[in-house]
């Protein structure tokens, strides 16, 4: 299966090579790439040694393009947009603190998916309309 990723706001495509490519800021606004892979519940994220992502800290993820905050209304929670090789479209919601594995895959308000050993701290953020 094939996702492509893209950004909800431009709808840039995000996924170059293997990897979902995004900006992030962290503290004091320092700044940098981050590479993820696109295989969801892979919490493997490679940046630049310079850029140093410590457990537990907050970063805010933007367009690379676009750059605009992916943040969504939900606290410490980030949105891209995927497209599967059947072109069905989802929401991918995940956790703005590093090293917390938390990603939800979520289609037509709904949860389709959720991964990673943290999944369970956004549970209570879901309901059943749109706006998730």
């Amino acid at each position: 299966m094939i996702n492509e990723y893209y950004c909800p706001h431009c709808k840039a495509s995000l996924k170059v090579d293997n990897h979902v490519i995004l900006t992030a800021k962290g503290d004091k606004n320092k700044g940098g790439l981050v590479l993820f892979e696109p295989k969801l519940g892979d919490f493997n994220i490679i940046s630049h040694k310079d850029f140093n992502l410590e457990n537990n800290t907050h970063v805010d993820f933007l367009c690379p393009v676009c750059h605009k905050n992916l943040s969504t209304k939900k606290e410490n929670l980030a949105e891209i947009l995927l497209t599967d090789s059947d072109k069905d479209e989802y929401r991918i919601l995940f956790s703005e603190i590093i090293g917390e594995q938390a990603t939800y895959k979520i289609k037509a308000g709904k949860v389709y998916n959720a991964f990673g050993n943290d999944q369970n701290v956004y549970v209570n953020h879901f309901g059943t309309g749109p706006e998730y």
